[in-house]
Parts: structure tokens; C-alpha cells; sequence
């Protein structure tokens, strides 16, 4: 029982991780990292399991990098 439970948790945990890493890679990447602008298919495929893993941290990173830069433009 307390398995199944656990094992759903980690389920839906990485779900939202995958939808979110193809929103992250497709546009946050670049925002959040200006190294990773131009990046190659490749490099954004790698990065997607630790995208899926590390979810909730680079969503606050994505929010900050995109506070900022609208606050850059005048």
C-alpha cells in the first residue's frame, strides 16, 4: 500500500517534470542559461532527464531570469 502510494507520487512528480522539461527546453533553456542560446537538438535532448529531476528549481530559476529581463528592457 504505502509502495503504491510512493510509487504514484514519484509517478506524477515526474510527469509534471516532462511537460515541463519540453517547455523548459524548447524556451526557457535560452532564458535561463544565455550560454545555451543557439544550443544544438542534442544538447537539448540530453538535457531533458535532469530537466524532469530538478523541475521545481529551474521553474524558480525561469521565473527570475524572466522578472529580470522584463525589468532590464526599458
Amino acid at each position: 500500500m504505502i509502495l503504491n502510494v510512493l510509487l504514484a507520487v514519484v509517478a506524477v512528480y515526474l510527469a509534471a517534470g516532462f511537460i515541463f522539461a519540453i517547455a523548459f527546453v524548447v524556451k526557457g533553456v535560452a532564458i535561463v542559461d544565455e550560454g545555451a542560446h543557439g544550443s544544438s537538438v542534442g544538447f537539448r535532448i540530453i538535457i531533458i532527464p535532469g530537466v524532469m529531476i530538478f523541475w521545481p528549481l529551474l521553474l524558480s530559476k525561469w521565473r527570475q531570469s524572466a522578472k529580470r529581463k522584463k525589468h532590464a528592457q526599458p
